[in-house]
Order: C-alpha cells, then sequence, then structure tokens
C-alpha cells in the first residue's frame, strides 16, 4: 500500500443548501510505501519506506521483518506482483519450514489484507486530513 502525503479530502459536509468551498493544492506530498503481513490473530510484520517497492526491498522486508515472525508449516500468501517473484524469496520463506503460496491474477478480492490495508487507508487519509504529513511520516515509522 502507498501513502500519497499531499492528497486532500475529497468531501465535506456542510448545511443543507449551503455549499463547501475549499482549497484543494496541487499534489506536492511524499509517498511511503508501507508493506506488512497479517496472520488469522495479529499483525506479524509492517515496514514503511519511501517511493515504490521492488525486488530488492520486499527482500529486505522478507529478511528482516517477516522471516523472524515465521514458524514451521506457516503459508506465505503473497499476490502476482513481479517484485514478489524475485527468485530468493521463496528459499529464504522454505528455510524457516513455511511455503508460499501464489495467488491466482486478479484475485485480490479474495486476499485478507487488501481489507486490513483499505482500512489503514482510509484510517491515514483522514489522519492526514487533520495533521500535517510529518507527523503521519513519524507514526508510520515507530510501527
Amino acid at each position: 500500500m502507498a501513502v500519497l502525503l499531499g492528497l486532500t479530502r475529497t468531501h465535506a459536509r456542510n448545511p443543507y443548501g449551503h455549499r463547501v468551498y475549499d482549497l484543494k493544492p496541487f499534489y506536492r506530498g511524499a509517498k511511503v510505501t508501507v508493506i506488512g503481513a497479517i496472520s488469522l490473530n495479529k499483525v506479524l510484520a509492517v515496514m514503511t519506506m519511501n517511493n515504490s517497492m521492488d525486488g530488492n526491498a520486499f527482500e529486505v522486508f522478507i529478511e528482516k521483518c517477516l522471516l523472524p515472525q515465521l514458524w514451521p508449516g506457516a503459508v506465505v500468501v503473497m499476490d502476482n506482483v513481479p517484485s514478489h517473484k524475485v527468485s530468493t524469496i521463496e528459499p529464504l520463506i522454505a528455510s524457516k519450514g513455511a511455503s508460499v503460496f501464489y495467488m491466482s491474477p486478479y484475485s485480490s478480492d479474495f486476499n485478507p489484507i487488501e481489507l486490513w490495508w483499505s482500512q489503514q487507508s482510509r484510517f491515514f487519509t483522514s489522519i492526514l486530513s487533520k495533521h500535517s504529513a510529518h507527523w503521519l511520516i513519524t507514526l508510520l515509522q515507530r510501527l
């Protein structure tokens, strides 16, 4: 999930019959990418980074954040993003006794983490409308 720090809300409330006027600035914010893993019971790992996700960054996430949380017999479910298919990922996960399952293309509706990310995205958007982007970056880096 990417959090665009320069976004503003697109809807507002006002008493019936009165129009809402507000400034909508040109997007000049930074992009923070948040990657995470969940189990049935808890959030296993979260990592934030500036800019976009690539294969190297995903490998760092697997090595430093996810592997310490995995257990033998765990199944890591991933979608078919090219950064998830780096050749070193599956052996890393298998070294902990876990296995990898790739979802079929266009099946993000069946991926439970998508619901979690949509909830997080709504939360971040509401925070951004009330606080500065610097405050949100500090919050994300503490996760």
